[in-house]
């Protein structure tokens, strides 16, 4: 019987002195990446305290720039007069850039809308833009009279611009009506809107672009 006491002392012990040696050899290491120096006995370990530490004022944030492309362009309007972008953007919160064609059907179809549409337009400091993407120039008096044409029978008399070289290089559109909306720096926001729309439905996208710009 004391035998057997005696083996059953021994094997406890060895049982203890394993489970401490495996949570030694188990331990978290130093998120320094440092090992820790060892301290005298009865020495307690130094610890930084933030209420001590020296306080560092935050940086100030330098704001990012806008790297978005400015539209710039000089052309002429429909009665041969010079116009440059600097001479519409700086004057509205937003320009509203329509692309149409003396051909196109859903262009002239939207044309009344727009109309009625620039003159709501004014109180929010937005101006209707128009470009006749099928003139080819000054020169071409033949197509000028015809969109002006159209441009009476719709009842549209806000500006309407001639094409430039890089017109469709500033304003891609691969279908027309295509328009855009050109905040008073000459920044393009969002992104092309493809097709003819009602008045509220521009109006709608409009208000929207304008809270955007806030």
């Amino acid at each position: 019987m004391k035998k057997l006491l005696s083996v059953l002392l021994i094997s406890a012990l060895i049982l203890a002195l394993a489970a401490c040696g495996s949570r030694s050899e188990g331990a978290e290491p130093p998120k320094s990446g440092e090992q820790p120096a060892e301290e005298p006995a009865g020495q307690e370990q130094e610890t930084d305290d933030p209420a001590s530490a020296e306080e560092k004022e935050p940086e100030e944030e330098t704001p990012a720039e806008d790297d978005r492309p400015v539209i710039s362009f000089e052309t002429f309007d429909i009665d041969g007069n010079s116009v440059s972008s600097a001479d519409i953007f700086a004057e509205n919160e937003l320009t509203i850039i329509n692309i149409w064609g003396t051909y196109c059907g859903p262009c002239i179809r939207e044309m009344p809308d727009l109309a009625k549409l620039s003159e709501r337009l004014k109180d929010k400091n937005c101006e209707i833009v128009g470009i006749v993407c099928d003139v080819a120039g000054p020169s071409d008096t033949a197509m000028i009279e015809t969109a002006k044409e159209i441009l009476e029978e719709t009842g549209v008399s806000y500006l309407n611009l001639l094409p430039w070289a890089n017109t469709f290089g500033d304003f891609p559109a691969q279908f027309i009506p295509t328009t855009y909306f050109v905040d008073s720096k000459g920044h393009i926001v969002g992104e092309a809107l493809i097709g003819a729309r009602s008045a509220d439905d521009y109006e709608e996208l409009i208000d929207a672009a304008l809270e955007g710009l806030e």
